[in-house]
Order: C-alpha cells, then sequence, then structure tokens
C-alpha cells in the first residue's frame, strides 16, 4: 500500500503569478515608469517567495521578549526580538519602501509603485512593515510641519542602509482612536527643556529609534498650550532608554513577532514639532500615509492566500477530479477574485492620488481616499481571507501551514489608524467640506462618462442607479448614516475602477474576463439598504437587548 503525501501549495513570484496585481500597477503608471520599476518589482516578488518566507517563519516563532530587572534588580527594560525580524526590516528599508516616495525617482507615480513592493513585501515581512509604516508618516509629516527638525532627521529615516525607523504614540487607555482624551502632559523644567510624563497604551515600535507623541503642553509658567506633538529619541547617547519604561508587551491574535508594549513616560526628554498646540492637525498627513499602508496590508495578505489557494486547486484531488475543474470551486474562487480585484482597484487608484496630492496636484479626493480605501479594503479583506481559509480544508485550520498566521494578522488592519465606525465618523467630517463631496461626484460622473463599450454597459447603467440612492446623501451626510455614506463611496468607487481596468484589458491584451470581474461585483450591490424607520430607543434596544 502506498502512503499519499498532499502536495503543499506555493504562491511562487507574485508579480508573476498574481495577474491583477501586475496588471493594476502596469494600468496606473505610464509605460516609461512601468518598465523603470519592474525589475524592482520582480525582485521584490523574488525576494518574498525565496528569503523571506523562512524569516518570517522563524520571527513569528521566536516572538519578542521583555526583561524588565537584571539579575540584580535594576530596571532595564530590555526587549529581544530576533534576528530575522531585524533582517525583514532591513530589506524594506533596502528596497525602499520608506525611500520611494521621497526620493520621488518616479515623481508623483511614487506612491504607485510603493503600492506595488509593498503588496509583495507585506504578507512575507511577518508585520515587520508596521515601523516602516510609521517611519514613512513621519517623513511627510516633518517635512511639512517642521523644517529643521526634517533636515535632522528626514536622511536617517529614508536611508537605505542603516536606517532609523519613527513610532507613533497617540494611543491611551482614557481615548484610543478619541486622541482628545490624551493625557499625557509635556512640561518643561528649570533649564526650559520639555519632558514628557504620561502611559501610551499601545505602542507598535518601542524598538525604534524616535518617536512622535501626542502631549498636553504646560509651560514653565504654568500656561496650558493645548494638545501638542512632540518628537523624541528612545535611547540616550550611553544607550539608557530615554525617561521610558515599559509596562509589559501585548499578547495579541495577530502580528506576534511585533514587539507592541505599554509604556509609562517618566520624564522624556522631547522636543516640540513645530509651534506648540494643534497637535491633531499635524497629524492629518501622517494619518493619511499610515491609512494607506493599513488599506494595503489586507488584501497584500488576501493576495498570497488567493495565490496559495489557486495553485492548490491545481494540486488537490476531491471526488475524482482537482479542485480547479470542479464547478463550484471555480464560482466560488471567481467571486473572491472578483472582490480582491476591487480592493487592488481602489488601493491603486488612491495611491495615485495620494502621490499627485504630494506632488502639488489636488488634496480633496486623496483626503476621501485614505479614510474610504482603509474601510473597505481592511474590512473586505478580513472576510475574503475567512473564505480563502475555507478553500484549504482542515489543512487551512493547522498553525504549521503558515495559513492561520496570515489569517490571524489581516485582522490588524481593520484595527489600526481607525476602526471601521472611526473612519466612517471621518468621512463624514470630510464631507462637510463641499469641494470634498464635489470632488467625488465630478470624478466618478467623469469615468462614467469615459466608459464607452458594451461590455460595461450594465455596469455603468447599475451604478448610475446607485448613484441615486448614495449622492443625496454624500450632500447631507449624517452621522448615523456614516457608515452607509463610506461604503456607498467605496464600492461604487470600486465598481467604476473595474469597469475601467476592463476596459483598458481588453484594449491592451484582447481579455474581456475584466467584464464579468467588474459586474459579478456591482451585481451584490453598492450601496447598502436604509436602517428601518425607528426612533433612536428603539434601535438602542435593539443593539443591546431590552
Amino acid at each position: 500500500m502506498s502512503e499519499f503525501f498532499q502536495q503543499p501549495p506555493r504562491a511562487g513570484n507574485r508579480f508573476h503569478t498574481d495577474p491583477s496585481l501586475r496588471l493594476l500597477t502596469q494600468w496606473h503608471l505610464p509605460d516609461a515608469i512601468y518598465e523603470q520599476a519592474e525589475p524592482q518589482l520582480e525582485r521584490m516578488g523574488a525576494l518574498a517567495d525565496e528569503v523571506m518566507g523562512a524569516l518570517a517563519e522563524q520571527a513569528e516563532t521566536n516572538e519578542p521578549e521583555h526583561t524588565p530587572y537584571d539579575a540584580w534588580g535594576r530596571r532595564i527594560d530590555r526587549v529581544r526580538i530576533d534576528d530575522s525580524w531585524r533582517e525583514l526590516m532591513r530589506i524594506g528599508q533596502r528596497e525602499g519602501l520608506v525611500a520611494i516616495p521621497h526620493e520621488r525617482a518616479y515623481g508623483a507615480h511614487s506612491r504607485v509603485v510603493q503600492a506595488g513592493l509593498v503588496h509583495l513585501y507585506d504578507p512575507a515581512s511577518a508585520v515587520a512593515d508596521c515601523p516602516l509604516v510609521m517611519t514613512d508618516g513621519a517623513v511627510t509629516l516633518l517635512q511639512e510641519h517642521d523644517p529643521g527638525l526634517a533636515e535632522h532627521y528626514n536622511p536617517r529615516l529614508t536611508a537605505r542602509e542603516g536606517a532609523w525607523t519613527a513610532g507613533q504614540w497617540m494611543t491611551e487607555k482614557e481615548g484610543g482612536s478619541d486622541v482628545s482624551g490624551t493625557s499625557t502632559v509635556a512640561s518643561q523644567d528649570a533649564d526650559g527643556r520639555w519632558r514628557l510624563y504620561g502611559t501610551k497604551w499601545f505602542t507598535s515600535a518601542v524598538t525604534a529609534d524616535m518617536a512622535l507623541a501626542l502631549a498636553r503642553a504646560e509651560t514653565s509658567a504654568g500656561e496650558d498650550q493645548g494638545l501638542s506633538l512632540f518628537l523624541l529619541e528612545l535611547r540616550n547617547a550611553d544607550d539608557t532608554w530615554n525617561g521610558l519604561e515599559i509596562r509589559r508587551l501585548k499578547d495579541k491574535l495577530g502580528t506576534r513577532a511585533l514587539p507592541t508594549a505599554e509604556i509609562d513616560l517618566v520624564g522624556a526628554a522631547a522636543v516640540p514639532v513645530g509651534s506648540l498646540g494643534g497637535g491633531v492637525r499635524k497629524l492629518a498627513g501622517l494619518l493619511n500615509v499610515a491609512r494607506f499602508w493599513a488599506a494595503i496590508g489586507g488584501p497584500a495578505g488576501v493576495g498570497q492566500l488567493l495565490a496559495l489557494a489557486r495553485d492548490y486547486a491545481g494540486k488537490r484531488e476531491a471526488f475524482g477530479s482537482l479542485l480547479r475543474d470542479n464547478p463550484i470551486h471555480r464560482r466560488w474562487l471567481a467571486r473572491i477574485s472578483a472582490d480582491y480585484e476591487a480592493m487592488l482597484a481602489l488601493n491603486f487608484e488612491t495611491a495615485a492620488q495620494l502621490g499627485q496630492s504630494e506632488n502639488g496636484g489636488p488634496k480633496e479626493l486623496a483626503r476621501l481616499l485614505a479614510p474610504l480605501n482603509k474601510l473597505a479594503c481592511a474590512r473586505q479583506a478580513a472576510q475574503t481571507g475567512s473564505e480563502l481559509l475555507e478553500s484549504f480544508g482542515g489543512a487551512g485550520y493547522v498553525e504549521d501551514t503558515g495559513i492561520p498566521r496570515l489569517f490571524r494578522n489581516l485582522h490588524v488592519h481593520c484595527i489600526w489608524e481607525g476602526t471601521t465606525s472611526v473612519l466612517a465618523h471621518d468621512v463624514v467630517r470630510a464631507l462637510g467640506a463641499p469641494e470634498n463631496a464635489e470632488a467625488f461626484a465630478d470624478d466618478i460622473c467623469r469615468r462614467l462618462k469615459n466608459l464607452t463599450t458594451a461590455g460595461t454597459a450594465r455596469v455603468k447603467q447599475k451604478i448610475e442607479s446607485e448613484l441615486d440612492v448614495l449622492m443625496p446623501l454624500v450632500n447631507d451626510p449624517r452621522e448615523e448614516e456614516a457608515r452607509r455614506i463610506g461604503w456607498g463611496m467605496a464600492r461604487i468607487y470600486q465598481g467604476v475602477l473595474l469597469a475601467e481596468f476592463a476596459e483598458w484589458k481588453k484594449s491592451a491584451f484582447d481579455d474581456d474576463a475584466g467584464f464579468a470581474t467588474a459586474e459579478l461585483f456591482c451585481r451584490r450591490g453598492l450601496v447598502d439598504e436604509p436602517f428601518p424607520e425607528t426612533d433612536a430607543d428603539t434601535a438602542g434596544r435593539m443593539a443591546f437587548g431590552s
């Protein structure tokens, strides 16, 4: 009797095995820019496939450890992270994941190239891109709000060798996403230097070189200067902590290789970023960048799972045939693939708009797409990832296949930089500026007008019908409709982008499968049905019980 061994799935170099990722990158880049970027994208795909996977497995197996005291009782707060995780971070730095949008070798298209690279890097990185996210955001913030600090720190943060990383320390027990609840205080000592005192509840870069922290500034004269932004280096010249104590490392659902800590600031020396006050306002540019990366992380993981599922379908037999030849399985993966392509399309359009806004272009669409992209793609990725886990049967539930790790790490993107409801609230706030709503309406209408083939006719009609429902909500945004507005705007944008992409693929490659993808995505509805007419008390009892 011969013993059967199932051949495991392999994703391969996803720049080659993931046509949606490759072609959406190509669609968004001029030919000359694509030719310039293609070798780097191929190299990143090869690194993820051939080098990073083993490093990620090692990093996730050897989780960070915190030692608060040495053998003699001295407070040391040593955090050990595996060398594999540091190497994963160095790979991202060497490949320019932080540097590219600031070097601007690709001009206004630099964020699109960056997005393609992050899609390939993220699933194989054991979330070592988290410090890179915050470093990219810190560079953006310092450029905008403090040229002096930017001149000093940004060359270190954007270096490709020996680079620094930056953290962003905003979250506290009292406020969570509501940073108005910040209780950390910045006080001036007798020499006029600023010192930070307080607790930060989530710090995902406790091993960074520097951090940006919110605190309430109180001058030596006792004047309250309001919520302000400060920069601190984590270590003193003698490598001791700069007024910082670590309470513990968080025990998390996923991102297990990432050292996330609770910390106490006990007189950490810091300097204000720009003038005092306006701390929340200064975070806007950083937040857009961080949300952009978080929105990529979800579909990046889905892309890895989908590549594995497609390969597995060609290796796994069930009921007398390969999974890929089973009509139920084919239609199921086709639907998942349509959702994945919709996420990618919105990711790359957001990258394009962000890049244009950073290079002197209009900012209205970038302001809206930052929360819309994160709202939709992070949550869609968690749902789609769950289905893809099922495609491997019991093997998808077994730790040493690596598949559960990918699935767990998807979920953090729904939390980082704002939950779905926080993002929906931000969309409603952005729509309070009429120019943002006008930019959305004008852009959608322009894109619809340019859809001219018979293949997109039904999709175009569906989107126009759904716009009749959505636009009154967009033009009169109310808080209680925030999630419906945000989801409706995001899905309509995804539907339009899929239709445009389908026409391009037909024109460039005589490939008409994109028409079916766009129609399949749009058929399930783009704008949610309204909440049943009821009073607030009844809604509360429905939500929380009588």
